[in-house]
Order: C-alpha cells, then sequence, then structure tokens
C-alpha cells in the first residue's frame, strides 16, 4: 500500500509517495524507491523517462537528460518515501517509528545548535525522540535539497518546528531550496483514515502535511 501526494511551494508543484517495503533482500528499498520515481514521472507526465544517470561517489543523482528536473528518496527500516520536481533543489527525508536512533546523546549533540539541544534536553525521553526525529528529517532533507549532504554541520542552522502530533508511524520532511531559505512540508503518518491537506484522494492510511518557510542561523 502506498500514499500519494502533491505539495506546492513557490511556484513549484511536488509529487511524493510513501509505503512500506515488505522485502528482506538486501538493496531492496533503494530499488523499490527508484521504481517510484519512474512511476510519478510517467503517472503526471512530468517529461519523457529517459531513466537515471550514474552518481559520483558523494553526489546526489540525476535524471538522465533532465537537468531542470529533480527527485529525492529516503528509507528508514521499512518506511520509503520519494518525491520528484521540476526545478532543482529538491530533498526528502523519512524516519520510522519508534525513533530509536534519536534516542542517542551522541547525536543530539552532533545535529542540534545550543538552543536546539536545550530545548530537547527539557523534553520527556519519548518527546525528546518524537521531537528529534522531526528535527532530524527537516534537516536531513533540507542539506538534500540544498546539495550540501551529510559533510554539512547540522548544528549550524536551526530550525523553529511548529508542534507535531503524537503516536505516529514515521514522520518526513520535504525541502526546497529557495536562495537563503528553504520551504520544508512535513508529512506525519499514522494509523487513522484522513483526506490530506494538499491532495484530493483520500488514503486508508494517514498523511498530514504542513508548511513553513525556514530561515538558516549560522
Amino acid at each position: 500500500m502506498t500514499i500519494d501526494g502533491i505539495w506546492r511551494a513557490a511556484g513549484r508543484t511536488v509529487h511524493w509517495r510513501f509505503g512500506w517495503d515488505d522485502a528482506v533482500e538486501r538493496g531492496a528499498a533503494s530499488r523499490l524507491a527508484r521504481r517510484w520515481v519512474e512511476e510519478l514521472v510517467r503517472e503526471h507526465e512530468l517529461f519523457d523517462w529517459n531513466g537515471i544517470q550514474p552518481a559520483r561517489p558523494g553526489t546526489k543523482p540525476r535524471f538522465t537528460g533532465r537537468p531542470d528536473a529533480d527527485f529525492s528518496v529516503s528509507h528508514s527500516g521499512r518506511a520509503v518515501m520519494v518525491a520528484v520536481s521540476h526545478g532543482s533543489g529538491l530533498g526528502v527525508d523519512v524516519e520510522a517509528a519508534p525513533f530509536r536512533a534519536l534516542r542517542s546523546d551522541a547525536l543530539l549533540r552532533r545535529m542540534c545548535s545550543p538552543h536546539e539541544a536545550a530545548r530537547a534536553r527539557a523534553l520527556a525521553p519519548d518527546d525528546r525522540a518524537e521531537h528529534l526525529a522531526h528535527l532530524w528529517t527537516a534537516k536531513e532533507a533540507a542539506v538534500k535539497a540544498s546539495g550540501r549532504g551529510l559533510s554539512h554541520d547540522f548544528r549550524s542552522f536551526e530550525f523553529d518546528l511548529p508542534p507535531h502530533r503524537t503516536d505516529l508511524s514515521a514522520v518526513a520532511h520535504l525541502a526546497l531550496a529557495l536562495g537563503q531559505a528553504t520551504v520544508v512540508s512535513r508529512v506525519e503518518i499514522t494509523d487513522a483514515d484522513v483526506r490530506p491537506s494538499d491532495s484530493e484522494p483520500t488514503f486508508s492510511r494517514a498523511a498530514t502535511a504542513s508548511q513553513s518557510t525556514i530561515e538558516e542561523t549560522r
């Protein structure tokens, strides 16, 4: 089962897909994500499909012959999410519950500015893990969109994220890099039936998206 959504921001339209990967073999999630990217391009008739060109280590994959389009993929546990769009500067990141990796103090120190770390440490352990899952996916999506990648110091910019839902199955953020600003859209996955706020179909698994503009603080 998959969930498809549309996010519109700054004159751009981003098509995204979320789902659960039940395969156990190594590399299955990556292959599934690449297949979904092709399906989104073809289903929405974004452009003629010519494949994805091989990427050098440490560089972001690109569409073959389409410098005017971008895509991003992410997977965590069984959760897989992809996004495609005309234009450049697109990023997506997903984290599946129960967010065990986000309970690490070492990770908190590496990903948070002093202000963000103080806010996180004031929360109860379970609330802290959920908060950091939202913060991590927002930052990861942002650096993917900017093209800077994980070599960028996550402590050098901040996110003032709005309140989030609890008891999630997964959380993700989409990001568009727009000059010095980054526009992000949150996607929270739960087990309830819901109509997403910015797309027409009703899905059997909930997807709610909120949108905000983030300015980096160096």
